[in-house]
């Protein structure tokens, strides 16, 4: 989910860009010259339009699991946003039959509740309802979960170590809340480590490194759970997921592995693989741009 100036993707073109002063038009997490990519495990700090997808396979409990993940990310006003989003599961598990299905229907709302350009910082806060009922009966759920989520953005670009400007730290805490009340609450949390190649090349100092390497941002993310009740509690389950994220002009891909952080969790290594499409870039004018201005 993102917002703000719009279409930053190189420094040149950002500094252009600023010198003409502000535009109407909005973009992505871009908190002064640094911009936050959508990461794959968990939402980045911004909330413009967007339409992310990401794959995902890997084993668990003897089971294979596959889910593709959609959401559909509309700017209402420049500071708030509208998020749908849902995914379809394949879970194969040893020796049974697979089953398959839509997972429930998620809607929230998502407001841009702070961004500085000179501390290169940004937060977001989202509330999300996945409503019960409408998913597919073997996947879906008959009760809804509330989500209150904050996530935030700092890059490292006062830091007086130039080896260091280029790295930024990404994070998000939320709670689920089920109305079901056999259903245990959880703590979903997280934090990723990004070093962005095009931030170095624009910002710091030009190394050399030519297309298509210029545009990699190399990232590890750690989406980790903890039960807080109902017989689990205390309960912490997730993964380290190294990989790259490549930005282009008008969508971004990634690929990361998912390393299971202990047995709960799981034994294998899975995959997960991104695409994202910057609706406000490709259809700046209708779909791309908020209702309100």
């Amino acid at each position: 989910m993102r917002v703000l100036h719009h279409n930053l993707r190189s420094g040149p073109l950002l500094v252009a860009l600023l010198a003409l002063g502000p535009t109407p038009v909005y973009a992505h997490a871009i908190a002064g010259m640094r911009l936050f990519p959508a990461t794959l495990s968990f939402d980045d700090p911004g909330i413009g339009a967007e339409l992310p997808l990401v794959f995902s396979h890997i084993y668990a409990d003897g089971t294979e699991q596959n889910v593709l993940a959609a959401a559909f990310t509309k700017p209402i006003t420049p500071g708030f946003s509208l998020v749908m989003s849902t995914d379809y599961q394949s879970l194969v598990p040893g020796g049974l039959p697979a089953v398959h299905g839509w997972d429930n229907f998620s809607v929230a709302g998502a407001w841009q509740v702070y961004e500085n350009d000179d501390s290169e910082s940004i937060g977001m806060f989202s509330l999300a309802d996945s409503v019960a009922h409408t998913g597919g009966q073997k996947i879906g759920s008959g009760y809804s979960t509330w989500k209150p989520e904050f996530a935030f953005g700092q890059g490292l670009g006062q830091v007086s170590a130039n080896w260091l400007k280029p790295l930024a730290v990404t994070g998000v805490a939320s709670v689920d809340f089920p109305t079901a009340g056999n259903v245990p609450r959880m703590l979903n949390w997280g934090f990723s480590l990004q070093y962005s190649i095009p931030y170095l090349q624009d910002f710091v100092k030009y190394v050399g490194i030519k297309a298509p390497f210029n545009n990699l941002i190399p990232i590890v993310e750690f989406p980790m759970q903890t039960c807080l009740d109902n017989g689990c509690r205390g309960q912490t389950t997730g993964y380290i997921n190294p990989g790259v994220i490549w930005l282009g002009h008008y969508f971004q891909w990634g690929v990361e592995l998912q390393i299971p952080i202990n047995h709960r969790t799981g034994n294998s290594v899975g995959i997960l693989l991104g695409f994202d499409f910057y609706l406000d870039d490709l259809a700046p004018h209708t779909v791309g741009a908020p209702v309100w201005q």
